[in-house]
């Protein structure tokens, strides 16, 4: 058993760098299944565009759920590797996964057989509601083993190796490139499958990826060998990945759930705008994840170097990782409010949509540097173990969104782009407040390593 990557020594930027960008790989690859599939069922219509995205909802409540599991392993790893306490993390890593399989069974189980009362939530036309049922239940047979790709991740990550995960979801991603044209649209024996068969090829893809992993991190020459998928659960270690990982479950699925509720407000102005909120939403996804991947790399650089008490490369750290949030929010900034027309072309041919969809992202734009700040910034604080305040924030400013939107519908004369607006002003204001956070967290660290 060896360490990947020894975070706690060495040039701290080329480092993080290195780090990031398999991860931020990784992210554009999970978020390209989707896009995947939004992209081909763009060319069947807006109905069936519609029915995959809202039906992506409940596939996104699922993963914030096991986001407990895959933070909780990825920040025990990581601290525990800084102090060399190989025991505790492999203790950790097993513990989380057996929590995510035991559960993910029972909650893909309950989707299967009530996905036609949760898609009622969304009073969608009878067309799209169809086909919505069709792509969540088949999708759903996946989640079981798609939950537990992100631990497997974790776990690598944990120990400095980026690449490894990067690799591995390269694979599936291929793999689903390959089966989303053919089973969409068919090919020689293979039928015209439709929005089915986005939902099989994503299925499928899924678990390919966690056959990899698995027998990956069972060989000898895994960061941890023969590694279990279902050991008895050690209270201790149980307590802690759920103390680090629940805060942020909550978050990612009230930001989630709360998204659900602004969907739902948008969808009474017809099929287009909300069509043009979930494709945007993929759209923005580009610069959310790879500041995600940045805000990764970031709580695996942090947690190694906590763990080994070297404060000072902790603070150093974040600042080259402020540095690229903001360029890349600047980047976005720019891409968004002048090329959305552009962008939205390449996912429908319904001028109406495209139209729609540019205006929706020229008001994302306005706050996409504090967006990038928010996510990145809520890394340093998983490093570190400490995973409340980034979650309480992204919890009061997302749900405020919701009252915010129903009092500028009601009492201005904005429709549909005043709930974006909405949307924009509160991501500015969550990236100010987490940034601010995370400077008092860095002071006391100070004062605590010094003294």
């Amino acid at each position: 058993m060896k360490i990947e990557k020894n975070l706690t020594s060495g040039p701290i930027a080329t480092q993080i760098i290195k780090l990031s960008f398999p991860i931020i790989g990784t992210s554009f690859i999970q978020m390209a299944y989707n896009l995947t599939d939004v992209v081909w069922l763009g060319r069947t219509g807006s109905a069936t565009i519609t029915a995959a995205t809202t039906a992506g909802f409940f596939m996104w409540l699922m993963m914030s759920l096991f986001y407990t599991t895959k933070l909780g392993a990825e920040t025990l790893v990581a601290q525990s590797v800084g102090k060399k306490d190989f025991s505790t993390a492999r203790q950790a890593a097993e513990n989380a996964l057996t929590i995510g399989l035991s559960a993910s069974f029972i909650i893909n189980f309950l989707i299967i057989v009530f996905a036609d009362s949760l898609l009622n939530f969304f009073k969608l036309e009878p067309e799209v509601m169809v086909k919505a049922v069709h792509y969540l239940r088949i999708v759903s047979i996946g989640m079981c083993f798609a939950v537990l790709n992100p631990v497997m991740s974790s776990v690598y990550l944990g120990f400095g190796n980026s690449k490894t995960p990067f690799y591995i979801n390269s694979i599936g991603l291929i793999v689903n490139m390959v089966l989303d044209p053919i089973l969409i649209f068919g090919l020689w024996f293979i039928p015209e499958l439709g929005i089915k068969g986005a939902a099989i090829a994503t299925m499928m893809s899924n678990i390919l990826v966690f056959s990899i992993f698995l027998f990956k991190l069972k060989s000898p020459e895994s960061v941890l060998p023969r590694l279990k998928l279902f050991v008895s659960l050690r209270i201790k270690i149980v307590k802690r990945i759920l103390r680090i990982g629940i805060p942020v479950a909550i978050g990612h699925m009230s930001f989630c759930i709360f998204s659900m509720c602004i969907a739902r407000i948008v969808s009474a102005y017809g099929t287009i705008p909300l069509g043009v909120q979930n494709v945007g939403a993929s759209i923005e996804a580009l610069s959310w994840n790879t500041a995600l991947g940045f805000s990764t790399a970031l709580a695996a650089f942090t947690g190694q170097n906590y763990g080994a008490r070297k404060y000072d490369r902790i603070k150093q750290g974040y600042y080259v990782i402020l540095f690229l949030s903001i360029s890349l929010g600047l980047i976005a900034t720019i891409v968004f409010f002048f090329f959305g027309k552009q962008l939205f072309s390449l996912f429908s041919n319904e001028q109406e949509m495209i139209v729609t969809g540019a205006l929706y992202l020229k008001i994302l734009a306005v706050s996409q540097i504090f967006m990038c700040i928010e996510i990145t910034s809520a890394g340093g604080f998983y490093g570190l173990g400490k995973t409340k305040q980034p979650s309480f924030t992204s919890f009061l400013f997302t749900g405020l969104r919701i009252p915010a939107a129903l009092l500028v519908i009601n009492f201005t004369t904005y429709t549909y782009d005043g709930i974006w607006w909405c949307i924009s002003i509160s991501s500015l204001f969550k990236g100010v407040i987490v940034a601010g956070l995370y400077f008092l967290t860095l002071r006391k660290l100070d004062e605590k390593f010094r003294y």
